[in-house]
């Protein structure tokens, strides 16, 4: 797993950090700004204290900059502060990544104030939340300094002020990292990504990981970690070997075996994640927490009764189409290769070109399109094509998950429902079993759902919708919570992904932490967009008419289809025309 992402600041609205008083975002809206990558160096960073005589715009600069020290060796920091302030200020309150080509101005107000004004890439709140910024907007803080010994000391500073981290230092200073929690549907974990400082990494994901599941995965995941508990010491140790310990203090832990494996594995899959801890010890109030046939420190989750982390691949070829020529896609192929083969491939049938938006099933065994009327969506099985059931108008892109259930967006006759699900399952000749079933997802009232996306894991979603006016894009991960037969009956509360955008179109998961679509913002083209579901954006090189994407596997294998009916493959940092297409379907997942 990476310890690092490049994060772009991606297109948005002006950018408010709430709860932040003093502190103002601003600025017009421009490409993306990388704030953060690389390898992390090892060594570690103290800057130098203040200097006597400084001036007061000189120990501003000199706190910000101190405040980027490494391993959370804060102390030459609080002496540019007067020891009240210091005893106030909290380094991981809200803290500010700031944009990749950014210099930092100081302005002296009056002799005791100071203001600051620096570009930003996004902020990070104290619960470990990135938002991105609106490429190009600013951020401006005021202190205000007295002396002290005849020397300037900052007195004040913005409510909630953390530490403002410039570019080059992102990368050795904070990181994402997942907090898991167990699927409620299946024996795995669910990822939840934050980003944490490095410094006390291993006691920081351990403090994390007692936080209740988080609202957009209620539902969809539990914990088993007893309510209040807390760290014996609020802190764990790392011994020599890499074997972490983490003692809980707790009234008490549910019974069961299963209860006591959910909690090794969520603390042992989110501590791994730090490189200085290879096993894990459990305890809590002293007592080990043992698992049946099991001693020792653990390392490895299939000890604890959990199948080990594999990346989900699938073995079926996506589908490409050139009219209603429907060809195995093989994208190392020559087209003439690839229509060669369309001639050995009798199972795919020939899809009418007013039937969009293809989909293609996890086993390669049926497609799907919207029907020409843009009400309904139909379904093929071999050469037979079934008719899901009407259900509504407005219908989005079907997209299939990998437990077998076909994913749909539009508008209800009834005007209430927005997102169903058939069980592809059942036989589609059977109007009752194969129809089209509504999902409980209330905060999509009123908008339509243009695409909804199911993870590889199958159980989290994202949502591209609008309103009903095609204003108020909106892009949001849920949890999907499921029934009997893994049914999905709801979805969690939505957290919100991206911000600002004014029109979006196409959506695909990249891998488990990243999903693409194609967005723009304001009067610019849209483009592909990379949306982390920890709070990053990264636009990618344009592609003009772009309005469908898919990938083959992560974003160096994404492909867009255009409106004029061409597909553009990615090769570096731009696009290359790879011949005619007027769909491309990867497998669910």
């Amino acid at each position: 797993m990476s310890r690092l992402r490049a994060v772009l600041a991606g297109w948005a609205t002006v950018l408010l950090l709430a709860g932040c008083g003093g502190l103002s975002l601003g600025g017009e809206v421009q490409p993306g700004l990388e704030v953060g990558s690389g390898k992390a160096p090892e060594i570690g960073f103290l800057p130098a204290g203040p200097v006597a005589g400084a001036s007061q715009e000189g120990i501003v600069r000199g706190f910000l900059r101190a405040g980027a020290a490494s391993d959370g060796a804060y102390e030459n920091a609080r002496e540019f502060l007067t020891s009240g302030a210091s005893e106030a200020w909290n380094p991981d309150e809200t803290i500010v990544l700031l944009a990749a080509d950014s210099s930092t101005t100081a302005r002296l107000l009056d002799p005791a104030t100071v203001q600051v004004t620096a570009r930003a890439a996004g902020t990070i709140n104290a619960s470990g939340r990135l938002t991105a910024a609106a490429p190009g907007a600013t951020v401006s803080a005021t202190f205000s300094l007295t002396s002290v010994g005849g020397q300037w000391r900052v007195d004040g500073m913005p409510r909630g002020f953390g530490r403002w981290i410039a570019d080059q230092d992102v990368p050795r200073l904070v990181q994402p990292f997942a907090v898991h929690y167990v699927s409620a549907s299946h024996r795995a974990t669910v990822p939840d990504v934050r980003w944490f400082p490095l410094d006390r990494l291993a006691t920081r994901l351990a403090r994390a990981q007692l936080d209740p599941v988080p609202d957009h995965l209620l539902g969809a995941a539990t914990t088993a970690v007893p309510a209040g508990a807390r760290l014996l010491g609020d802190a764990v140790s790392v011994d020599v070997n890499g074997v972490v310990s983490v003692n809980l203090i707790s009234s008490r832990l549910a019974p069961g075996q299963a209860t006591r494996q959910n909690l090794w594995a969520q603390f042992l899959t989110t501590l791994t994640q730090d490189p200085t801890v290879t096993a894990l010890e459990l305890a809590i109030d002293g007592v080990p927490v043992d698992l049946d046939g099991v001693d020792g420190p653990v390392s490895s989750l299939d000890r604890v009764g959990f199948p080990a982390e594999q990346p989900v691949t699938s073995s079926t070829r996506p589908v490409v189409r050139r009219g209603s020529a429907l060809a195995v896609f093989a994208p190392t192929a020559s087209l003439q290769g690839q229509n060669r083969q369309a001639g050995t491939t009798p199972s795919y049938p020939a899809v009418p070109a007013e039937y969009t938006h293809l989909a293609l099933s996890a086993d390669g065994g049926e497609l799907a399109a919207v029907d020409p009327s843009g009400d309904g969506v139909s379904r093929w099985r071999g050469t037979t094509r079934y008719e899901v059931p009407g259900f509504g108008a407005d219908v989005g892109s079907p997209a299939y998950d990998r437990r077998g259930f076909l994913w749909v967006g539009g508008v209800g006759n009834d005007r209430a429902d927005r997102l169903w699900v058939v069980d592809t399952r059942a036989d589609p000749a059977d109007a009752s079993a194969a129809a089209a079933r509504p999902l409980e997802a209330s905060w999509l009232d009123g908008r339509v759902v243009l695409e909804a996306r199911v993870a590889a894991d199958g159980d989290r979603v994202v949502v591209l919708s609008t309103r009903a006016d095609g204003s108020g894009v909106s892009l949001d991960l849920a949890g999907v919570v499921r029934g009997a037969g893994q049914r999905p009956e709801r979805l969690s509360a939505p957290m919100h992904l991206g911000t600002g955008f004014t029109s979006a179109m196409a959506l695909t998961w990249l891998d488990d932490r990243q999903v693409a679509t194609v967005a723009a913002v304001g009067r610019a083209p849209a483009r592909p967009v990379v949306v982390g579901v920890d709070g990053a954006v990264t636009p990618l090189p344009e592609a003009p008419g772009a309005r469908l994407l898919a990938t083959t596997g992560g974003e160096r294998n994404l492909y867009v289809v255009t409106s004029a009916g061409r597909l553009l493959a990615r090769s570096g940092v731009r696009w290359v025309d790879s011949g005619p297409a007027s769909d491309l379907a990867t497998a669910a997942g």
